[in-house]
C-alpha cells in the first residue's frame, strides 16, 4: 500500500511541476528521504506522508477513503450483530411512544 501512496505523491508532484528539492524543503526532509517517501519506504514517518499529501492537496481524497460510511466490512459486521427481533420493554406503554 505504501508504494501506491508514494507513487501517487510522486505523480502529483510532477503534475504540479514541483521539483523534488522544492517539496523536500517544504516538508523539512532531505532529498533521500523524499525519494524514500516516493518509493513507499515504511521507514519514512507517517507524519511526513500525511504532510506530503496535504502539501499536494491530496488529503481530501485520503479523508474520503477513510470515511466510516465506506467501511464495507465494518458495516457488514454491524448489520450481522443487529437483533433479529425487537421487543418493547415491559414497562413501556405503547401510547407513550
Amino acid at each position: 500500500m505504501l508504494p501506491r501512496v508514494g507513487e501517487a505523491i510522486r505523480t502529483a508532484r510532477i503534475r504540479r511541476r514541483k521539483t523534488a528539492a522544492d517539496i523536500a524543503g517544504r516538508l523539512g526532509v532531505s532529498l533521500p528521504t523524499l525519494r524514500k517517501l516516493e518509493t513507499g519506504d515504511p521507514g519514512v514517518s507517517l507524519g511526513t506522508f500525511l504532510t506530503a499529501l496535504w502539501l499536494l492537496d491530496l488529503s481530501p481524497a485520503l479523508m474520503a477513503a477513510l470515511d466510516p460510511a465506506k467501511d464495507e466490512i465494518g458495516l457488514t459486521l454491524e448489520m450481522a450483530r443487529l437483533p433479529k427481533r425487537v421487543r418493547p420493554a415491559a414497562d413501556v406503554k405503547l401510547d407513550q411512544l
